[in-house]
C-alpha cells in the first residue's frame, strides 16, 4: 500500500521502519529533512513539503508531537492536498483537538481515524502495538491492512475522541 508518514521522532522512525519492511510504499516528511534519513536508506521516499508528502499517498499517518502541531501541518501546510485522502493520527491529543481536526479534515474531503497507541520502539517495530482506533468503521476497514502490520487486532472505540472503553459488566 502507497502510504505517507509526517513526523519521524522515535516512535515515526520505527513505525515507518516496520511498514517499509512489511513492503509498503512510504513517502516520509519531517519538519526537520535530515530525520528522515534512517528511512531513506530503507527505501523511504522523501517529500519536501507536508503537501507534497499528503498529495503522494491514499492513506496518511501522522505521528507528530502534539494537537497544535498536528492541525498547523495537516490544515494550514498541507491543505488541498488532503482531498481524498485518509489520516491516521497517531499522537495522543485532547478530544476537543481531535473533533475540531475531523472536522477541518472534513472539510477538505480527508476523513481522520485517529490511532493513539500503546508500546513505542520496540513494539513499533515488532508489530505488536496495541491499537486504539476512533473514527468510522468503514475508515477503520480500510486501514486494517496498515493497522495489521503495526499492531493487529485494533480495539474500536468508537467515533473520534470519544476516549472511552466499552463497558464491561461489573464483578460481584
Amino acid at each position: 500500500m502507497e502510504i505517507s508518514l509526517l513526523g519521524t521522532g522515535l516512535l515515526g522512525t520505527a513505525i515507518g521502519e516496520r511498514l517499509l519492511r512489511c513492503g509498503h510504499t512510504l513517502t516520509i516528511w519531517n519538519r526537520s529533512p535530515l530525520r528522515c534519513a534512517p528511512l531513506l536508506s530503507l527505501g523511504g521516499q522523501q517529500a519536501t513539503t507536508a503537501a507534497a508528502a499528503v498529495a503522494a499517498s491514499p492513506v496518511v499517518i501522522t505521528v507528530l508531537s502534539d494537537g497544535p502541531t498536528t492541525r498547523a501541518v495537516l490544515v494550514d501546510q498541507a491543505g488541498d492536498a488532503l482531498a481524498g485522502r485518509l489520516v491516521l493520527q497517531v499522537a495522543t491529543i485532547a478530544p476537543e483537538e481531535s473533533r475540531e481536526l475531523a472536522a477541518a479534515l472534513a472539510e477538505r474531503g480527508a476523513e481522520l481515524l485517529e490511532v493513539p497507541v500503546l508500546g513505542s520502539r520496540p513494539e513499533a517495530l515488532a508489530g505488536t502495538l496495541q491499537l486504539m482506533v476512533g473514527g468510522s468503521t468503514a475508515a477503520l476497514e480500510h486501514a486494517r491492512p496498515v493497522l495489521a502490520d503495526l499492531g493487529g487486532q485494533p480495539l474500536h472505540l468508537g467515533p473520534v475522541a470519544r476516549r472511552s472503553a466499552p463497558s464491561w459488566p461489573s464483578i460481584s
